[in-house]
């Protein structure tokens, strides 16, 4: 099994080492591939970014956990895709004209304001960073089990995290979607190999229908306000389905700026629906588990990997390992790519050349790398913890994003900034507290109070003034544009636009 780690390590290494291109010498070509990516490499790159170490282990243990309300993330995945399908391609063409490189460029330019730009940056970092430790923890989960050696698990973390840092900084965002070719087919086949060899393993006193009349209550939702339930069910669903929907995990947002088209962005939204059904499977790996094995507490996302192991001969344990471990590796890059170049387009000072942005970018992707390897090998409850917050909090900036793609002028900077702050406090309160309000998700009632704080801030202070949409491009042909907003710019808006 060791071997077989090492092989799906250098093995995802190479491939997006292959990826590298001349263009990478670039701050846009290092971050969203110049612009140029066909739409079969963005349709995986942007599956890539959701199906994770979370969907391989995550998912049969939240079955474990709670039953069917493991499909909330099926659910709140097609949603997401519905409102990616609307606004994604009008995000392209903002982007293509106005040279947009993440989402904090389109919201402070849209709105005409610097501080705002800078504030989402900002909570998109904050929220966003303990994505990559928990990929990062993923990959030492998966090695420690199928070696039965911590030491194992710890010296791939780093071996992993040192070869991520090289083939992103090599290789950028084009690297990340030659990997993701890889890693995509190969956790589909995984999974299906394992839920084959699952069902050949117990088909005599443990087929699928036995299972499932064996899971009993685990097939509903239970009523309530308990976790699991279907306040809790419902509430996930709507604030996930909204975070996604309204692009604000950054990893969204080279994918589609990345596109050669706004056609290429609109068809990879139809498509990635039918992907989706590939997480039912381990759902019902997980529905084997529960009803199976005896799962200790704190040994849920293992789950998968202990039937797996009691089902499949060794061998092909071990490619079922590499495609764990790919599941990891591809994700936690995207991730640390698009962090690195929300700080390198909109925490540096405006004006800075694109030269240091690049510099820029490749530093921080080595930092938050090493900062979310430390974590994981001496405080890996920290950023687990605070994975609560994610999609809670990340969900707060969709207002922003949506209306910033949209000609409205009723809601202005000064109320997106005042309902931002609210909507964050509300959740970050809620989460240290460990509670919630009557079992909703604390995501859901800092939204609500998000809302209502912008619309009332925007009415007290007047509409907001915003730059003429252009005419926009649909191919990859260049036009021209209004005016060129630089990353960072953050606002600033000649007065002719």
């Amino acid at each position: 099994m060791i071997v077989a780690a090492v092989i799906g390590i250098l093995l995802v290494t190479v491939l997006a080492a292959m990826g590298r291109r001349q263009s990478l010498d670039t701050h846009t070509g290092w971050s969203i591939g110049n612009r140029g990516m066909s739409s079969l490499t963005t349709f995986f790159l942007q599956a890539g970014a959701i199906f994770t170490s979370f969907t391989f282990l995550g998912m049969s243990g939240l079955t474990v956990l709670g039953g069917v309300s493991a499909t909330y993330m099926p659910a709140y995945l097609v949603l997401g895709y519905i409102g990616m399908f609307l606004i994604g391609p009008v995000v392209w063409k903002l982007g293509k004209v106005f040279s947009y490189h993440t989402n904090a460029d389109m919201v402070g330019h849209q709105f005409r304001s610097p501080l705002l730009g800078k504030l989402v940056a900002l909570v998109s970092v904050i929220f966003f960073v303990p994505i990559v430790q928990v990929q990062i923890v993923g990959l030492g989960t998966m090695v420690s089990f199928a070696t039965g050696q911590k030491s194992a698990g710890n010296a791939s973390m780093i071996v992993a995290t040192v070869l991520i840092l090289l083939f992103v900084g090599y290789a950028g965002l084009r690297g990340v979607a030659s990997a993701a070719y890889f890693k995509d087919v190969a956790m589909v086949v995984a999974l299906l190999v394992i839920l084959f060899g699952v069902l050949v393993r117990y088909s005599g006193e443990w087929g699928l229908d036995g299972v499932m009349s064996e899971a009993g209550d685990m097939l509903t939702v239970d009523p309530g306000s308990q976790t699991y339930g279907i306040i809790w069910f419902v509430t996930s669903v709507i604030v996930s389905g909204i975070g996604l929907g309204g692009m604000t995990l950054p990893e969204s947002w080279p994918a589609v700026l990345s596109a050669n088209g706004s056609r290429a962005v609109s068809k990879n939204h139809v498509m990635l629906p039918l992907y989706t059904l590939a997480t039912f499977v381990p759902i019902i790996i997980g529905f084997y588990a529960a009803t199976h094995l005896e799962v200790g507490k704190g040994e849920e996302n293992s789950a998968i990997l202990t039937i797996a192991q009691d089902s499949l001969p060794g061998w092909l344990m071990g490619a079922v390992l590499i495609a764990g471990i790919s599941c990891a590796i591809v994700p936690a890059a995207h991730c640390v790519l698009s962090i690195a170049t929300l700080v390198s387009s909109n925490l540096t000072p405006a004006g800075t050349t694109d030269g240091r942005r690049l510099m820029v970018g490749k530093i921080s992707a080595g930092v938050i790398l090493l900062a979310s390897l430390w974590l994981s090998l001496t405080r890996p409850d920290l950023m687990a913890n605070l994975y609560l917050l994610t999609y809670a909090g990340l969900a707060q900036l969709a207002p922003a994003n949506i209306l910033s793609c949209t000609r409205s002028t009723l809601i202005n900077a000064r109320g997106l900034i005042a309902g931002l702050v609210v909507g964050e406090v509300i959740v970050i309160a809620y989460t240290i507290a460990g509670t919630n309000l009557w079992g909703v998700n604390n995501g859901v009632t800092g939204l609500v109070a998000n809302l209502v704080v912008m619309v009332a801030v925007s009415l007290a202070t007047g509409r907001a003034e915003r730059p003429r949409f252009p005419d926009m491009p649909t191919r990859r042909a260049s036009v021209p544009a209004p005016t060129d907003v630089s990353p960072g710019a953050g606002g600033h808006v000649p007065a002719e636009v």
